[in-house]
């Protein structure tokens, strides 16, 4: 007699979902930390800069570490695939946890424990402790992001594979890459209205910065404690074990890549660093959103008797891209369906390459900013279709085989020095910033023209 299915027991346990919940508010909490770090580096005394400088770090943290992690799967010396997984993702759940709690803390740790760091520094080991988080959390696979230059793309159905190309589920089986964006985007959704909320009740950023900080370390440690209770039973989120989609050994020498590059066909070449340079020109700009708004715009709200300072207003515009995720994620399959990929792919970047010279030259109103980030937040439409992402030839725009794993790393380098450049030319004029973001985005565009208005594309 074939025993009963457990999946709806495994999806109805209260362990369980106290983990998927506690997860995915998790990673809507340390993305909204990071959106608002500048701001709270401004309040401390610090410029754009030293933004670039931690983010940098961060993105440098994270492809340093994925590729250490590569290289130790391809040797075959990592332990079983469960067991690997889930003790790392519970792993990067206690870092996330203490990363934030170091954030919330850092103007007064120096006092508290007479360390020689400063607050500068007990923010870079922060940076450096959430690196776990976005290279090993398990929900970093959440509402694709410019920001996590490590993590793989989703295989789009939900289901995982491991070395042997198992396709059986790990964790709660999700049903689609739209859901998985649909869920990430609500738990961003509800740590903009957390991080609203504590911006509007703070005295100061300082203070509202810490308050967010905190809260996320508090979910993440409710987190680690429920994910260490289902160590023994199938996953929950739908892990990467064993390889992570790429095979090979990722050598990240310009040589190589360089060769890598040169070896692919002229369209897809030209498709392929067109969509790179508009990676790069949003990756430089993406710190600076929440300067852009709260301070070179200061743009607030006031509804009623209510009056929102521009940085709690930020979370409302946060708040806006969300929804424009969910919204992109439930039309991408229509639209892809019914509107050419070519001409879908150009829209989406030259709209991805705009849209921060559009906050500049925008009027200075609160729903026509929304507006804007809503737009954003629909870049979620082309994100399965992207060059860079590897797509198959069955989803790509243009023709081709997996991405060799040499042209993916030398694209998560080349964003790595991308937020410093942008803060280098935020500090001489946020104009300047803009202005370069915006014209390295639309070469790359008119790269991505190229390749599709080659003679031989059919």
């Amino acid at each position: 007699m074939t025993p009963p299915s457990t999946d709806s027991t495994d999806r109805s346990d209260p362990v369980r979902l106290v983990c998927l919940a506690a997860l995915v508010a998790t990673h809507g909490l340390v993305r909204l930390a990071e959106r608002y770090l500048p701001e709270y580096l401004a309040a401390l005394g610090y410029g754009p800069i030293v933004v670039g400088v931690l983010v940098t770090l961060g993105l440098g943290i994270a492809v340093a570490a994925s590729e250490r992690s590569r290289a130790v799967t391809d040797g075959g010396s990592t332990p079983a695939v469960g067991t690997r997984s889930t003790a790392a993702a519970l792993l990067a759940t206690v870092l996330a946890a203490i990363g934030l709690f170091t954030w919330a803390g850092a103007p007064t740790l120096d006092s508290l424990l007479g360390t020689p760091l400063s607050a500068l520094g007990w923010l870079a080991l922060g940076v450096a402790l959430l690196g776990g988080w976005h290279l090993a959390g398990p929900a970093r696979g959440l509402w694709p992001t410019e920001r996590c230059a490590a993590t793989p793309p989703s295989s789009g159905n939900g289901l995982e594979a491991d070395g042997a190309g198992d396709r059986s589920p790990r964790w709660v089986t999700v049903p689609n890459g739209r859901t998985r964006i649909v869920v990430g985007a609500l738990g961003v959704a509800a740590a903009a209205v957390i991080a609203t909320a504590a911006m509007a009740s703070a005295d100061a950023v300082g203070a509202g910065f810490a308050l967010l900080a905190a809260a996320g370390a508090t979910t993440a440690l409710v987190g680690a404690v429920a994910l260490g209770s289902v160590r023994d039973r199938p996953p929950l989120l739908g892990g990467r074990p064993g390889r992570d989609g790429r095979s090979g050994d990722a050598d990240s020498s310009l040589t190589v890549v360089r060769d890598a590059v040169s070896r692919l066909p002229d369209r897809r070449r030209w498709a392929v660093i067109g969509d790179a340079l508009v990676r790069v020109a949003f990756a430089g700009i993406l710190p600076y959103l929440i300067l852009l708004v709260a301070e070179y715009r200061a743009i607030g709200l006031s509804m009623g008797g209510l009056s929102f300072a521009p940085t709690a207003v930020f979370g409302l515009f946060v708040l806006a891209e969300a929804g424009g995720a969910i919204l992109g994620a439930m039309a991408a399959p229509a639209l892809v369906s019914r509107i050419d990929r070519r001409h879908l792919l150009v829209l989406g970047l030259t709209g991805l390459s705009l849209v921060p010279m559009a906050l500049v030259v925008a009027p200075a109103r609160a729903s026509a900013v929304a507006a804007l980030f809503g737009a954003l937040g629909c870049r979620t439409v082309i994100e399965p279709i992207r060059p860079t992402a590897g797509a198959s030839a069955r989803a790509a725009p243009v023709p081709g085989s997996e991405l060799p794993p040499e042209i993916r790393t030398g694209v998560e380098v080349a964003v790595v020095p991308a937020p410093l450049l942008g803060g280098l030319l935020y500090a001489i004029d946020p104009l300047v910033a803009v202005t370069a973001a915006t014209t390295v985005g639309l070469l790359g565009v008119r790269e991505l023209v190229r390749a599709f208005s080659f003679d031989g594309y059919r």
